[in-house]
């Protein structure tokens, strides 16, 4: 079963992160409602509140670099099997679905649809990805993940 994560207000760039390399991952800044978020939704909390180190389901990141919180979550945890890039929404989270280039026509600027063939769709906020300048800007952001992956 893929493991699925919660992270709190002071990691927000870590959740998208793990959200590019295909990680479940939601964010809350809900203070410590994140531990009923945490139960009620299976997911395992990574924070760096201290208040929260060394409860049950809860992982503490000492790190302070997205990237570094990035590997060390991986590694803590043995994702490097699970590691499925852009296979999710970084808004939302859901699981992006491959979509024909005339479903897109006219959601995408015109330069995009014109020299861009493949499309992905989030089915909950309809957002439309393909791999333009932001996916490079964001397998820049991930690479050393990948790399070791």
């Amino acid at each position: 079963m893929a493991k699925k994560f919660v992270c709190n207000g002071m990691l927000g760039k870590l959740s998208r992160l793990l959200r590019i390399i295909g990680i479940d991952s939601t964010y809350t800044n809900e203070g410590m409602g994140i531990l009923l978020l945490a139960r009620k939704e299976g997911r395992t909390i990574i924070t760096c509140n201290t208040r929260l180190r060394g409860r049950e389901g809860v992982f503490f990141l000492s790190e302070t670099i997205p990237q570094q919180q990035l590997t060390a979550v991986v590694d803590a945890y043995n994702l490097w099997s699970e590691i499925r890039p852009f296979s999710r929404c970084v808004i939302c989270n859901d699981e992006l679905t491959p979509v024909a280039k005339d479903a897109v026509k006219g959601r995408v600027p015109f330069f995009t649809y014109k020299h861009f063939d493949e499309y992905a769709e989030c089915a909950r906020c309809k957002r439309v990805y393909w791999k333009g300048s932001h996916y490079r800007n964001m397998l820049k952001e991930v690479e050393n993940v990948l790399a070791r992956g």
